[in-house]
């Protein structure tokens, strides 16, 4: 019941994603090998999660960045962030950090920090100091845009369609690689970190 044919393990088993924190279960759950042609394109899996390994990514990075939706705005929140009535509610971009994780930082809540993804991409937003992650796992949310590595982006947009709310965008930070199985992106999870702006 569990052999399908398809899949490019006939019998599903767990492997760990391209960017980690644990390089020991990377070597015992590898990703697979790179494939010449998935969907008519050059797919790098191994050799990327090689590499990171290699290079020891998790120390630069040691924290487990996910992404996750909110409440107030839709989708990418282009058109969300531009609701007034919206925009009241959810009025910065942020990242929420574990109080221990925080206090090893110097952070403190609603202090600007830089987030710094494994590709070296750096989003600069609000701290939220909470209980709601784990000590090696930070979150932030994915609707934001219209800030760019510390940038505001305002003169790009056209005359009055800027949105009120700009922040960074999470997938900035995010990294390569794809699940061939569930077909999905590894771009709501990496690995980061955090330090004070």
């Amino acid at each position: 019941r569990a052999v399908v044919w398809n899949f490019p393990d006939p019998i599903p088993q767990h492997r760990e994603p391209l960017y980690g924190t644990r390089p020991d279960l990377m070597a015992k759950y590898p990703t697979h090998d790179d494939r010449k042609a998935f969907w008519r394109l050059p797919t790098l899996f191994k050799t990327v999660q090689d590499k990171n390994i290699a290079d020891k990514v998790h120390e630069k990075y040691p924290l487990i960045l996910t992404s996750g939706r909110l409440v107030e705005y839709e989708g990418g929140g282009e058109e969300t962030r531009a609701n007034p009535w919206l925009a009241e509610l959810q009025q910065e971009a942020y990242v929420e950090i574990h109080p221990k994780t925080a206090a090893d930082r110097g952070i403190r809540n609603g202090d600007r920090v830089w987030l710094t993804g494994a590709t070296g991409a750096r989003l600069d937003v609000q701290a939220m100091v909470t209980e709601r992650v784990d000590t090696a796992t930070v979150w932030m949310p994915f609707h934001f845009s219209g800030r760019w590595q510390g940038a505001d982006m305002l003169a790009h947009y056209p005359k009055g369609a800027a949105p009120i709310v700009r922040g960074e965008a999470v997938n900035t930070a995010t990294t390569y690689g794809y699940d061939s199985v569930t077909m999905m992106q590894e771009s709501k999870t990496t690995i980061c970190n955090i330090e004070k702006a």
